[in-house]
């Protein structure tokens, strides 16, 4: 359970939102104008479809720690989070519940969550994102911007007691700030989590079963649904 709260905050670094009560300081026109497109832009989204790839690199590894997986949207406020390699996971979230699951000896189980708030609110927030409201964002975080070849919004937490998980956090956005390329927290001690976004596709209808807290659909039958739509 810890491990996957770790991926899901590292993803959009959204669990943090109830860390501090800080009112939103002072933000340039430029991250305000940026941050602006790039939630007008997601709010057209209805339903997203993202594989990932994210590299976890610690300092006592020689190599990084990789796994794949997708990232599954659908508004009002459902999010399937699933870990496909090298082993299997599924979370998924609504406006009322979390459920996980894991693969073990050839089946899934349903696992019993020992802080179904904490997930909540993470699944909550990166939905929130991902439907463009940024506001949580510029509250617990003071934002930088950068552009060139691509567009970076660079996040740094202002609680102190969250700096010390995590030093900052960077979202790569495309050119047209139509999708989120890339997303890198470093923390304080040099080690960071980069997670790559590929595959994307917005607006298909994603098969019943989706979302489903009981039984998911599995995922090869989610993405040939998605690989055939218009």
């Amino acid at each position: 359970m810890k491990r996957f709260a770790v991926i899901i905050c590292s993803a959009l670094s959204v669990a943090v939102n109830a860390a501090t009560n800080d009112v939103a300081g002072p933000v340039s026109a430029d991250v305000k104008a940026i941050m602006k497109a790039f939630g007008e832009r997601a709010a057209t989204s209805k339903t997203v479809f993202m594989e990932f790839t994210q590299e976890r690199v610690l300092k006592l590894f020689s190599e990084p720690l990789k796994t794949e997986g997708a990232m599954l949207i659908a508004q009002p406020g459902m999010i399937r989070w699933e870990t496909t390699a090298p082993y299997q996971t599924i979370m998924l979230g609504d406006k009322k519940n979390v459920a996980q699951f894991e693969f073990n000896d050839g089946k899934w189980t349903k696992l019993k969550l020992g802080f179904p708030e904490a997930l909540k609110r993470a699944t909550d927030q990166m939905a929130a994102m991902n439907q463009g409201n940024m506001d949580a964002m510029l509250k617990d975080f003071e934002v930088t911007a950068t552009t060139g070849t691509e567009t970076t919004l660079k996040f740094v937490p202002k609680n102190e007691t969250i700096r010390g998980i995590m030093a900052s956090m960077e979202i790569h956005l495309a050119p047209d700030l139509s999708a989120t390329r890339e997303v890198l927290m470093n923390e304080p001690n040099g080690d960071f989590t980069r997670i790559t976004f590929r595959a994307e596709k917005y607006n298909v209808e994603f098969p019943a079963g989706t979302f489903d807290q009981t039984k998911p659909l599995p995922i090869a039958d989610v993405k040939s649904a998605v690989a055939h739509a218009p």
